[in-house]
């Protein structure tokens, strides 16, 4: 059967592309060796978040007193078996909207693994696919060391640690990213005694300085130990736990390791020197503003050509490359306004560039700062901690980059995607009216500071 275009992979970039195509009016095959969803559904990014979901709600019961209620805390306990049960509901549903959606527009789905026998030719368990043209999106997998070898049970991933019939006592997670800081949140919150060792000076090394050292200092003081400029040098299993030993000498006994140092594209099966597809030096798959590779008609998107390894990232290259395929193309997708979320314990969220980006760039900008605890809304909320920053350009106050470290951080910061995509300023955003009470005032009140105009925090009125 000969399709308009071929899809390999149905995440989030595969399967969004699929749905446009047909919306489109062109006829796809849509490949996929797994489930329908693919990491991101399956084992990422939704999985982590409906247990997020649960330790907050553990977290909202023990604190319930502060807000007059009344519970007894010896009642109050972890059905962690309910907790997995409602995280495998939650991916079940969403994946049978995703197979309904795709059958609503008549895409076919193809179970198999895809390989390049040709430069525009791939096969699929031994059935050829003719397509005039391939979009590669095949996600990412997981990055492992040498003296770090998972085994699935003492040594894992999160894709194991998802899955866990109870919580650990003792967890360490070599890794101080977004992986490794949303999961020593959440399993610390549902009582594991959580050791994070960070090769870096310091956690979330991408996230604006000043936030993540807010963050380390919050996760500390609920107990999570954090080692920075530390690695681990090796691990020993004795069938009970497992012994790491550090870089500073130090042995620490363990009841489960968890390495979450950063993810790789995953096209090892693909073949792609059949198909004469060029990879950078990185290890990511080359392509031009378009997401076309060297070789006319093979496309490429998402963590396989490795712009920023976020779903909706690979959604929206998706939708672009497909519309370049059909002459549809709106335009190149401007990452500079695309948000980045991270689920700890509080959120942060951020958009733009960092403090840290601007200076190395020799731009001049003002910086606005509003504490969460000043805003009306959030003490109401019983979230105190956080504080939103806003960097504004000198002279013309133009958004360059908004961090936000609270409640709702990942929900608040599409207001500032939108500024910046759009070249707005500080002041736009001061003078726009935000409902009271809100936790939105704050991100006003933060860029009226890049002025030093905001109203509720003591300082020079411009």
């Amino acid at each position: 059967m000969n399709y308009d275009i071929a899809i390999i992979g149905a995440g989030p970039g595969g399967y969004v592309a699929a749905i446009k195509a047909s919306g489109l009016g062109a006829k796809v095959a849509l490949i996929e060796q797994d489930e329908v969803g693919g990491v991101c559904l399956n084992r990422g990014c939704i999985p982590t978040k409906a247990m997020i979901a649960s330790a907050h709600a553990y977290e909202n019961a023990i604190a319930a007193e502060e807000f007059g209620i009344k519970l007894s805390k010896d009642s109050i306990s972890i059905d962690y078996a309910a907790v997995q049960s409602r995280k495998d509901k939650i991916i079940t549903t969403l994946r049978g909207g995703i197979e309904k959606l795709l059958k609503g527009r008549k895409i076919e789905v193809i179970k198999g693994s895809a390989k390049f026998t040709g430069p525009n030719q791939i096969d699929v368990g031994g059935a050829k696919i003719d397509a005039r043209n391939i979009i590669i999106a095949t996600g990412s997998t997981w990055i492992e060391l040498p003296n770090l070898q998972t085994n699935g049970k003492f040594v894992v991933t999160s894709d194991e640690a998802l899955s866990w019939s109870e919580v650990p006592k003792r967890l360490l997670i070599v890794g101080g990213g977004v992986i490794g800081c949303e999961l020593a949140c959440m399993m610390n919150a549902f009582g594991s005694q959580v050791t994070i060792v960070e090769a870096m000076p310091s956690i979330l090394p991408p996230v604006e300085k000043e936030i993540s050292k807010q963050l380390a200092r919050t996760m500390k003081s609920k107990g999570i130990s954090i080692l920075t400029d530390t690695t681990v040098e090796k691990i020993n299993s004795d069938g009970e736990c497992v012994k790491a030993t550090l870089s500073s000498g130090e042995e620490l006994d363990f009841d489960k390791v968890l390495v979450a140092i950063g993810r790789r594209p995953d096209f090892s099966s693909l073949d792609l020197s059949n198909a004469e597809i060029e990879i950078d030096e990185r290890g990511f798959i080359k392509v031009d503003e378009h997401f076309q590779t060297n070789v006319k008609g093979v496309y490429a998107i998402g963590d396989a050509i490795g712009t920023m390894m976020l779903a909706h990232v690979a959604s929206a290259e998706g939708i672009a490359a497909v519309e370049h395929i059909l002459g549809k193309s709106k335009g190149n997708i401007d990452y500079n306004s695309i948000p980045s979320p991270v689920f700890t314990t509080p959120e942060i969220a951020s958009v733009g560039k960092t403090s840290s980006q601007l200076e190395k760039q020799g731009i001049e900008f003002e910086t606005g700062r509003f504490p969460y605890i000043a805003t009306g809304k959030a003490l109401c909320d019983g979230d105190k901690t956080g504080q939103i920053i806003v960097l504004g350009g000198k002279g013309d106050g133009r958004l360059l980059g908004v961090h936000i470290f609270g409640r709702e951080a990942t929900n608040l910061i599409g207001e500032a995607a939108l500024a910046i995509r759009n070249g707005l300023s500080a002041k736009d955003l001061e003078e726009t009216i935000h409902a009271h009470p809100t936790l939105s005032e704050a991100l006003a009140e933060s860029a009226a500071d890049v002025y030093g105009a905001a109203i509720h925090k003591i300082g020079r009125q411009k």
